[in-house]
C-alpha cells in the first residue's frame, strides 16, 4: 500500500512539474513570429525600412493562406526567393548562407529524434 502510493505521488509530481513547464513557454502570435523574424533578418543583413516593410508584407501574405502539409514547402520556397529578390547581392549571399544552415540544423535535429 505504501509502494502504492509513493508511486501515484511521484506520478502526479512529474504531471505537475511538466505542465508548469509547458506554460512556462508562451505560445508567440503569428505577428510576433513575424516580427521576430524580421528583427534576425535585421540583425544579420541590415534591412532599410522599405524592406522591412515589404517583407513583413511577405509573410503577412503567406500566413493568411493555409497551405496543405504537400504544399507547405513549395510556399516555403517561394517565400524566400521573394524575400531574396528584395536584397542586395551582398545580402542575398548572407540570406542564402542562414537559409543553408537553417535548413541543415532542421535535417539535424529530425536526426538526432530519430535516433533517442
Amino acid at each position: 500500500m505504501k509502494r502504492m502510493f509513493l508511486i501515484m505521488t511521484i506520478a502526479i509530481v512529474t504531471t505537475f512539474q511538466v505542465s508548469a513547464q509547458d506554460n512556462n513557454r508562451q505560445q508567440m502570435t503569428v505577428q510576433q513570429r513575424t516580427e521576430q523574424r524580421i528583427k534576425l533578418l535585421d540583425e544579420k543583413l541590415v534591412l532599410t525600412d522599405e524592406q522591412k516593410t515589404k517583407i513583413r508584407k511577405l509573410y503577412a501574405d503567406f500566413n493568411k493562406q493555409k497551405y496543405p502539409r504537400e504544399k507547405r514547402k513549395e510556399a516555403m520556397e517561394k517565400l524566400t526567393a521573394d524575400i531574396s529578390l528584395l536584397l542586395t547581392a551582398e545580402q542575398q549571399a548572407t540570406y542564402k548562407q542562414m537559409v543553408e544552415q537553417a535548413i541543415a540544423e532542421k535535417k539535424n535535429g529530425k536526426r538526432n529524434k530519430s535516433k533517442e
